[in-house]
């Protein structure tokens, strides 16, 4: 089922010169209690919960032979020995990771965000960093993820249809940002321009 995301959302993700930011929780990593950081250089706040800065990203993300994302790695420094810590303490192994997206100058609109659902696959440590390699499929319950594509160069919704929301005169498109600008359409452009790669997300 398509997203529905808010116009805020869509206006700021459409800024090509926007960087988004991403806020990651490993969720009840001791049974009960969430992991929150933000790959940013300050702590964030976002819908009354708190994200500590910290040195860290994913990336290396990979499909399988059916064009779907496999796996991501998200690198953690290990510098202080603080996730060591948690790893030595607690089997992060199966825990549910949300990678959030949201932007600096949009943190009080509870809508603008989208979420990234993985589970912690495996993890290796050395004095430098912790990398977490992190699954679209929750192997233990055979879970698999809702697909929904994120393209940075192309709209993903059927031309006309209630999520492109383009009622004019022209019978095309090529589900480009630069045809969605010309049909004055740019706002419900289903792609994903802030994104920095040509690799496709999943969620």
């Amino acid at each position: 089922m398509p997203r529905d995301l808010s116009n805020t959302f869509r206006t700021e993700k459409n800024k090509q010169t926007n960087k988004p930011i991403n806020l990651y929780t490993i969720k009840e990593y001791d049974g009960a209690n969430d992991l929150r950081f933000a790959e940013y250089d300050s702590d964030v706040t976002y819908q009354g919960d708190v994200y500590s800065k910290f040195p860290l990203t994913h990336e290396n993300i990979s499909e399988n032979t059916q064009g779907e994302i496999d796996h991501v790695t998200v690198t953690v420094s290990n510098i202080s020995r603080l996730i060591q810590g948690y790893l030595e303490s607690y089997d992060l192994r199966g825990k549910k990771v949300i990678i959030r997206k949201v932007w600096a100058n949009q943190l009080a609109d509870p809508n603008a965000y989208t979420d990234s659902i993985y589970y912690i696959d495996s993890y290796t440590a050395d004095e430098n960093n912790v990398v977490f390699t992190l699954s679209s499929k929750f192997d233990v319950l055979d879970l698999e993820l809702p697909a929904r594509r994120y393209s940075r160069n192309y709209c993903s919704w059927k031309f006309k249809s209630a999520e492109c929301g383009y009622a004019g005169a022209e019978t095309s498109c090529d589900k480009t940002l630069q045809r969605c600008r010309e049909l004055s359409n740019q706002i419900r452009f289903g792609g994903f321009p802030s994104i920095p790669t040509r690799r496709i997300f999943v969620s």
